[in-house]
Order: C-alpha cells, then structure tokens, then sequence
C-alpha cells in the first residue's frame, strides 16, 4: 500500500493531571496546511537474554523520537502555543501592531498531534490517522531567499522529540486507517479533543 499524500496537522495542548492520572487535550487546532511530515522512532538499547550460548529474548523497546512537520503557514498564535512565546502589542509610529517575544521565560508546552495521510492499494483509497500522544516542540529555525526568475517556496518546518504519554501503560502513538476521510479526521479530533469550531468546520 501506498501513500500519496498527507493532510490536516492537527495538534492540542497535553495535560496530565497527577492526581487522577488522566490525560486530557485542550485548545486544539491545525498547524497549517500539510506539506512535509516525518517522524524517525528510536528504539531502547538492545537487551537481550543469553541461553545456551546464543539469544533466546530480546528487547528493543520504544526509546524516544523526532517528528518533522512542514507546513504551507504558521501564524503568530499557533507559533505562541508551540513554543511559549508571548504575544504582546507594541506601537510602530501611530500604528499598533502585534509581536511575539521570545525570552527566558518562554517555557514550551506538552502537545498531541496527528496527521492524516491518505494510502492507495489495488486502486481502493484510504486514509491513514496518527496520532503521537506527546510531543515537545523546538523553536524552529530561520531561513530566507532573495526572489529570483522564478519563485522558490519556503516554508516553515518544525520539529518536535515524540515522548511517552503519561497515561497508563505509557503509550505514544494511535493510529487507524479507514476508509473515510471523515471518519480519519473524526478519530484524530476525538483524540485530542478538538471541535469543528477550532478548525472553521472545513478540517
């Protein structure tokens, strides 16, 4: 099975509460529009189990991860989530504009986040939903270029590490894939707790 082509990068703030041990999402959206997704997954160091002179068990669990998001735009309140910049009003002349301020304050949030990614086989499509139950974003780098003949897109990239949950059995990730492309982003937003509303009801 095939993939041909990604879809909705949704994510929502991660909330532990030690109390009760749940786990919960709020305050989701989209990231932007999808170009670019890709998670690399680190297994533990191996640990295996020797009898008669060979390996009879080995262990090679999960040990961490990067997640690569490349999106169409990112707006100064999803940048504000991602990262814990602030978003504050400064005034430029008689002009009052918003800015975000990076500082030694900034302290980045635990998120969900899932994409879709749509699969082909034997003609038949269908959409494959993932979802990595927390991830920490990085400030994400800076990078222009001076217009041409003709236009080069650039587009914002970001990266995240993929840790384990803090619900039981720490888990890291979900996905399904169905045959709908509804039921795909129904999955994603159950998960993260994500409304119609937080997306405009097109996503």
């Amino acid at each position: 099975m095939a993939s041909i082509g990604l879809r909705y990068p949704y994510y929502a703030k991660y909330n532990y509460d030690e109390s009760t041990g749940e786990v919960t999402y709020s305050g989701g959206g989209l990231l932007g529009k999808a170009v670019d997704f890709s998670a690399k997954i680190e297994s533990g160091d191996d640990n295996n189990l020797y009898a008669d002179d060979g390996v009879a068990e080995s262990d090679t669990s999960f040990g961490g991860g990067e997640l690569t998001i490349t999106t169409d735009d990112l707006t100064q309140d999803a940048s504000a989530d991602i990262i814990g910049a602030k978003i504050s009003e400064t005034t430029v002349g008689t002009e009052k504009v918003t800015e975000l301020v990076y500082d030694e304050d900034m302290q980045a949030p635990y998120f969900g986040f899932g994409v879709i990614i749509p699969r082909r086989k034997n003609g038949v499509t269908s959409y494959r939903a993932v979802v990595f139950l927390r991830i920490m974003f990085s400030v994400p780098e800076e990078s222009a270029k001076t217009k041409g003949n003709k236009i080069e897109w650039m587009t914002p990239s970001l990266t995240a590490t993929i840790l384990r949950s803090e619900a039981e059995k720490s888990p890291w990730k979900r996905e399904t894939t169905v045959e709908s492309l509804a039921t795909a982003k129904a999955y994603i937003k159950q998960i993260l707790n994500i409304t119609d509303a937080a997306t405009g009801g097109t996503a």
